[in-house]
Parts: structure tokens; sequence; C-alpha cells
């Protein structure tokens, strides 16, 4: 494995007061990590939950809506049909055409329905799955409004449905199924960074759906030789990393840090943790890099130091691209070279699962939180090739509240290009 410069061990990841807001989005783009199955009394009790994980919608050429959904199950399910539904402000129905059948399992589907002509007004739209014959509803909703031809706009803030009673939508009118199903799972060709723009070819995918890592594709430390507990990445950190605090079960990496002291190279650190990086392995100039990870929380505070990022062979020289790390219990990008450090932080909650996504091009790198664009960086954007890092980093100084044992959880890490 190549040696590293060791400059990077004195990285630095420094938390900045100005957070970036989202500015100049056409698009609703509802990020509903949290949704779950709003089911009706007569389904049958072995139906696995359904998540919904995001929901948009969009414009196409000639003026029609599309809906683009992604969800998953936490077992393997079957369905007749995946839909997205639209209701008017007077409950008239307007379902996206394109309802397809689909298998639905821990790895995120994403799911684009057909278009179709929407009157001007505000609907109300969700996605809908159809088993054992009937029609079913997943909440919470969003809302967007149309001129009528125009492109969507966001209408308030998403709304889930007023009560956990069971509902079921209309099933009538039935959407109309298409001679080619167009739910596809997360690895197929037609999948895309979620809320990046353009077209993209996959050229790096990992589901994490076996019972151990690749090692094709990661080493499971920093830097060191297989098996070897290294020391930690920066100054701040409290832990070492051990590859025994990394594992893949149930379609997740799980990257573990807990209280248990290890001495590296003269110095002992109180914690260990996990991390994974693809030097040597898998490395890239430009592209969309995006990741679903679940983040331990400490309240509504993002616990610890995790962190999903990228870095080159000499730095800050080739670059460093934090995609996203929990600092003071906030989600953040920066994007690092001799240049400076520029970055900020997202507003609201990022406990729990979420996807975080870049896309690195020439001069920008523009940052995208479950499918919403939430920065942009145009200074300092190197061009030398860099790996991707993953860490559940300790640290008393630079992340949130420390809270051992914490798991960070990977669903999938996948990097597109043109």
């Amino acid at each position: 494995m190549p040696t590293k410069h060791t400059a990077v061990i004195a990285r630095h990841r420094r938390p900045f007061a100005a957070r970036t807001k989202a500015g100049g989005l056409l698009l609703a783009t509802a990020v509903l990590a949290g949704g779950a199955l709003v089911q009706a009394a007569q389904a049958k009790a072995s139906t696995a939950p359904i998540v919904v994980d995001s929901l948009s919608v969009s414009a196409t050429p000639d003026g029609q809506l599309k809906a683009t959904t992604r969800v998953h199950a936490t077992k393997t399910i079957k369905v007749q049909a995946l839909a997205v539904a639209a209701r008017s402000a007077d409950g008239g129905a307007f379902d996206f055409p394109g309802a397809a059948p689909a298998t639905l399992s821990t790895s995120p589907t994403t799911y684009t329905s057909g278009s179709r002509a929407f009157p001007a007004g505000t609907y109300t739209y969700f996605v809908s799955y159809k088993v054992h014959g009937s029609w079913y509803r997943l909440s919470p909703a969003n809302s967007f409004t149309t001129g009528g031809g125009s492109a969507p706009t966001p209408s308030g803030t998403p709304t889930a449905t007023a009560s956990p009673s069971p509902t079921v939508s209309s099933p009538t009118p039935t959407p109309t199924p298409t001679a080619t199903p167009t739910a596809t799972a997360s690895s197929s060709a037609s999948d895309a960074p979620l809320g990046v723009p353009g077209t993209w070819r996959n050229v790096f995918d990992d589901e994490f759906n076996g019972t151990s890592l690749d090692g094709s594709k990661w080493n499971p430390n920093w830097l060191g030789c297989s098996g070897c507990t290294t020391k930690p990445v920066n100054s701040g950190e409290l832990s070492a990393y051990s590859p025994s605090q990394v594992s893949v079960s149930g379609g997740s990496l799980h990257l573990k840090a807990v209280q248990q002291s290890a001495t590296v190279n003269g110095t002992t650190y109180p914690y260990v943790s996990g991390l994974v990086e693809s030097n040597g392995k898998a490395q890239f100039t430009y592209g969309a890099f995006e990741a679903r990870i679940y983040t331990p929380a400490s309240g509504t505070q993002i616990a610890n130091w995790p962190a999903f990022w990228t870095d080159g062979q000499n730095w800050p020289t080739d670059g460093e691209m934090d995609v996203m790390e929990g600092l003071g219990g906030s989600a953040c990008y920066h994007f690092h070279s001799p240049a400076g450090g520029p970055g900020g932080c997202a507003s609201g909650s990022y406990t729990g699962w979420h996807t975080y996504g870049a896309e690195w091009a020439p001069g920008s790198v523009t940052y995208y939180y479950d499918g919403k664009q939430v920065g942009r960086i145009t200074t300092g954007i190197t061009s030398a090739p860099m790996y991707l890092i993953l860490n559940n980093a300790v640290s008393s100084t630079h992340g949130g509240p420390t809270q051992v044992p914490a798991d960070m959880m990977v669903d999938y890490v996948k990097v597109w290009q043109h």
C-alpha cells in the first residue's frame, strides 16, 4: 500500500460559524427519513414495514411533472405495484402514471414515475403501494404548487398524516401500469445520485450486503498494516482505529466506538473505533459521491465525530473533501486545500439515517443532504485524485457529545462520474 504523507496526520477539521442556506431550488424535495408504514387494518401482520427515505417532484422538458422516491423495507417484500399518488386541495386524485411491481429490501430502491400534466394548484403527494390486491399509503406526505406547465415549487413544510391511525389511499383511479417496470434497485444502471442533476454512470458501489468487509475495496484502519490497530487521523481524536470495530451485517457497514484503551507507538488512547478507507484500491478525480449513514445521537445532536470524506496523497496540496462530519453535534461540510478550509453546517438535526452527497467538479463542490442542496464551495478546489474514508471518531474538542458504545452504520457508498 502506498505510504501516506505524514502531514495528513495533523489535518484539521474546523467548525465554521457561518451556515450556508440552500438557495434557488425550484424542486420540492421532501426528506422523509422517518417515514413509517401506515397500514390498513385488514393487511396481514406479516407485511414488512416500508420506509420512505426521500420523495421529490420535478419538471420534464415538455412542462409535465414526474415523481422520484427512494424507499427500503426492514425485510424483503414483494409489492404488486409501487407508485406516487397526488391529491388536489379539493381531494381530487391525480396519481402519477407508471406504477410498477417491485421487490423491496433493506437496500434502498429508487422509483421514478411516469410524467403527467397538472392543472394549476397545490397538491399533496405521497408514496403508495399495492399488496394482496389493496392499495396503502405511506406517510409523511409532502406538497407542491404548480402554475400548470411550470416547475413545481415547495408549498410549506412537509406534512405527516395527522393521526397514526391506519389509512388507505384511494384505489380509484388506479395508477396505470407501464410495459417496463421503472422501480429499480439502487445498484441498477438507472440509479443516480440523489438530488444531483445531470447524466451519470456508476463507477463505485458497495452496499454491504455480505457478511464481511470487501477487502478489494476497503482497508479497515487508518493507513496501517492489515489487522493492525492504528493511531488516530487527527491529533484532536481520542480513539485509535482497530479492525475489530469494523464489521458488515444486516445490509450495513458497522463502525463502532467503544471505551477500551489501546497503545499505538507508545501513546495510549482511551477509546477504539472503526474506520474504513479505500487508499490504494479506489480513488477518483471529480464525480458525485454519496453515502447513506446512520449517525449515533445524543438528544438531537450527532454524537462523537462521525465523518464521510475523501483525501489526496499529499495533504493539504491534493485536497480534502468533507462530505459530512459531525462537528459540535451538527452535520457539516468543508473543502480543505492550501487556500484554506471553507464550509458550513446544515440546519436541523441529522441524527439517525440520512443521505449525504457531494458533486465535485472543476472549480466547485456542491453538497446535498437528503437530496437537497445545502452548500457550495468555489474556492481552493483541487484536482488530484482522492480516496474514500468513513470513520466514527471520538473527540472532546471537535465532535458532539461523547457517547460509547456507539455504532455508526453505512447502508451504501457510491460514486458516479459523467
